[in-house]
C-alpha cells in the first residue's frame, strides 16, 4: 500500500509539470494543492530556529503566510520544525490565543486552516511543507497520508538539489530515503564527524557519492558503517 501511494503521488507531481520541465518543488506544490483539497501549498527551507527561506509557493496567499510566519516568529511552521511533528490546525481562529501575532493576520489574509509538515530524515530537518485552506476543516485520513508522502518527496528533492544531482541525466527523484533506514542515518552521523560538517551536509555528500558511483544509497551507507569507505575533507587551496 505504501508503494502504491508513493507511485500515485509521484504521478500527480509528474502531471503537474509545465510542459517538458523537470520535476520541481513548484510542480510538487501545484499537485499538493490540486489533490489534497487545499487552496495553496509552499515549501520553505529552515536553517536554525526562525530562519526561513521560501522556495516555492502556489499563490500570493501562500507567500503572504510565509512572510507572516517569519515576521511574527509564531505559527505551526516554526513549532513543527522545533519538535519534528506535523502541526494540523483545522481552524486557525481556535488558536488565536496561542499565536496572537500570526493568527489574526493570517485569517485577515484569507487563511482559515493550516497544516505544516516538517521535512526530515531522522535528526535531519531541512524545511517545512505547508498547506492552507480558505475554509476551516481537517484533512481526511487519506489526505493526511498523501500529504506525508508529498513531504517525503519534497525532502528528497531538496537533498538532491543540494547534492547537485537533480539536473543530471538518469536522475531518479524517488531513489531516496524510505521511512526506516537506520544504517543511512548512522552513516550520515559518521560522515558528519569525518568531515566536520552538519548532518544535513553529510547526507548531501552521501547521496552525491551514491549517485556518482551509480550505487544504491543503502550500499554506500553500509560501506561507511563497516568502515570500508571513509569521507575525507576537501583539500585546502595549498594542498
Amino acid at each position: 500500500m505504501a508503494g502504491e501511494r508513493t507511485a500515485r503521488v509521484w504521478a500527480w507531481i509528474a502531471a503537474a509539470r509545465e510542459g517538458d520541465a523537470p520535476v520541481s518543488l513548484a510542480a510538487l506544490c501545484r499537485a499538493a494543492a490540486n489533490w489534497l483539497a487545499v487552496d495553496g501549498a509552499s515549501v520553505t527551507v529552515v536553517s536554525g530556529l526562525g530562519v526561513r527561506e521560501p522556495l516555492s509557493a502556489t499563490g500570493e496567499l501562500s507567500v503572504r503566510l510565509e512572510e507572516l510566519l517569519f515576521t511574527t516568529g509564531e505559527g505551526p511552521g516554526v513549532e513543527d520544525f522545533m519538535f519534528g511533528s506535523p502541526m494540523l490546525i483545522p481552524d486557525l481562529e481556535l488558536v488565536t490565543e496561542r499565536w496572537p501575532g500570526f493568527v489574526p493576520a493570517a485569517v485577515a489574509a484569507g487563511a482559515r486552516a493550516l497544516f505544516a509538515f516538517p521535512l526530515q530524515a531522522g535528526a535531519i530537518r531541512v524545511g517545512v511543507l505547508s498547506l492552507y485552506r480558505a475554509r476551516p476543516g481537517p484533512l481526511t485520513p487519506q489526505q493526511l497520508a498523501d500529504a506525508l508522502v508529498f513531504g517525503d518527496i519534497a525532502l528528497q528533492l531538496l537533498l538532491d538539489s543540494a547534492a547537485g544531482i537533480s539536473g543530471l541525466a538518469g536522475y531518479q527523484p524517488l531513489d531516496g530515503l524510505p521511512g526506516s533506514r537506520a544504517e543511512v542515518y548512522q552513516a550520515t552521523g559518521m560522515i558528519s564527524v569525518q568531515l566536520g560538517v552538519s548532518l544535513e551536509e553529510a547526507l548531501v555528500r552521501l547521496r552525491a557519492h551514491a549517485f556518482a558511483a551509480s550505487t544504491p544509497l543503502d550500499d554506500v551507507a553500509g560501506d561507511v558503517v563497516r568502515r570500508l569507505l571513509r569521507f575525507d575533507p576537501d583539500p585546502g587551496p595549498a594542498a
